[in-house]
């Protein structure tokens, strides 16, 4: 709001609060005036001194009852304006709660803008890199068989690990030092590869990352954003069992925050998009309001890729606008809408409706869930306060962050309050 527009009704009050003071004021000094004008002829009459006396004497009630007048004026206009002050102030306060708009929904007690959380802000169009399998400059895996044919995998095919398999390298060119949002994909339905480990080389040092092949297939999953230095750098993947070496990529987009959280606001579908990426409910073309079908039915993967669509829109609480501006029940109510799921704006309410099944343990939570969490922990009964996200695969979440100040991928960890999931009949 203007601040300008702010003040003016303050100001007007404050000025409407004076009027009993100066009405006090007048009269007081009317009255003052109406006493000098009755005393000052009385010594000028022509009459003896013990016909003057009578005169003083009988002036000075009228003189006590005018000093009381203007005492109880002065004090009447004191408590008037007190109680106009009082309650302009009060209105005041009413239209500031009743205006409540929360900068932060995962720390409601924070009321700084974003630019005094986030460190630094993401270029509009972002350097990346991508590294397949298929790269033969970029991609050395000794001990892995031949790639293998997929609908899931990115390009062509994959590459399987061995047991004498070393670790698979994916090489990155990366311009400048800075952060970076790291994407890998995979097909389901690993072999053993559920203790697969990724090595990202962060300047603090190599990062490993625990990832399990057995799940999230078919689709651009968030390793992490890490600080990655100018110059030729290796992204390594290993596992125990038989890992899945597909593809790689590295996008220059990721937010730091000063308490150290980080975000990806860039979604990896606008640079590096397979085929299956392409489904209707995915596609670009597909309208904002409408619904679509395809065999089988809507996947998690596909409610993931809808929700990657809104990254980078702007948060806010003004009205529900796709790609304009989004809270987090807005950015939820706007992915499930290509999927014929009509759900409220309200994180309780969505929470409450009768539709979908709910999920009570983090683990058990699959890619496309709705994800809860209580943040002021009071229970989830708070429209404003409390958060709904969508869950990415990877303890990741697609979200319309009040800290960030847009919708983003990022760690679930960062949320306190986890209060359950709900699950809406998808693939």
């Amino acid at each position: 709001m203007n601040l300008s527009a702010i003040l003016r009704p303050v100001s007007r009050a404050r000025k409407n609060a004076l009027v009993p003071l100066r009405v006090a004021a007048g009269a007081l000094l009317g009255a003052s005036g109406a006493a000098k004008a009755k005393v000052s002829p009385i010594p000028g009459v022509g009459a003896s001194a013990g016909a003057r006396e009578p005169a003083k004497l009988a002036m000075l009630p009228a003189r006590g009852e005018a000093g009381m007048l203007r005492a109880a004026l002065v004090v009447l206009a004191v408590f008037l304006a007190a109680g106009v002050a009082g309650s302009v102030s009060l209105a005041n306060a009413s239209v500031t709660r009743s205006d409540h708009d929360p900068i932060t929904t995962e720390d409601p007690k924070k009321t700084e803008g974003v630019e005094d959380r986030v460190l630094n802000e993401s270029p509009n169009n972002p350097y990346h890199q991508v590294v397949d399998d298929s790269d033969a400059r970029n991609f050395d895996a000794k001990g892995y068989r031949d790639r293998q044919a997929s609908e899931e995998a990115f390009g062509e095919g994959y590459a399987v690990a061995t047991n004498k398999a070393g670790p698979a390298s994916f090489k990155m060119e990366v311009p400048q030092t800075r952060y970076y949002s790291v994407w890998a994909r995979w097909p389901t339905g690993g072999e053993d590869a559920e203790a697969a480990r990724m090595g990202v080389p962060s300047a603090d040092g190599m990062k490993w990352e625990g990832l399990d092949q057995s799940e999230d297939g078919g689709m651009w999953v968030r390793i992490g954003a890490y600080e990655l230095q100018k110059g030729r750098r290796e992204i390594l993947l290993e596992s125990d069992g038989r890992a899945l070496a597909d593809a790689v990529m590295i996008v220059g987009d990721a937010l730091v925050g000063k308490d150290g959280r980080t975000a990806s606001v860039a979604s990896p579908y606008d640079f590096a998009a397979d085929e299956e990426d392409r489904s209707p409910y995915a596609s670009e073309s597909l309208s904002k309001s409408s619904t679509t079908t395809k065999a089988g039915g809507p996947s998690g993967a596909d409610v993931v890729r809808v929700a990657k669509r809104h990254l980078g829109t702007r948060y806010g609480h003004n009205r529900c606008a796709n790609n304009v501006r989004e809270d987090c029940s807005c950015h939820t109510r706007l992915v499930y809408r290509p999927f014929g799921r009509k759900l409220p704006d309200s994180p309780v309410r969505q929470w409450r409706m009768d539709a979908g099944r709910k999920i009570r343990t983090k683990a058990n939570l699959r890619r496309g869930d709705l994800v809860f969490h209580d943040l002021n922990r009071d229970g989830l009964n708070d429209h404003y306060r409390d958060h709904v996200s969508v869950w990415a695969g990877n303890g990741n979440i697609v979200h319309a962050s009040s800290y960030f100040g847009r919708v983003v991928v990022s760690e679930e960890r960062y949320l306190h309050g986890f209060w359950g999931g709900k699950r809406f009949g998808l693939r």
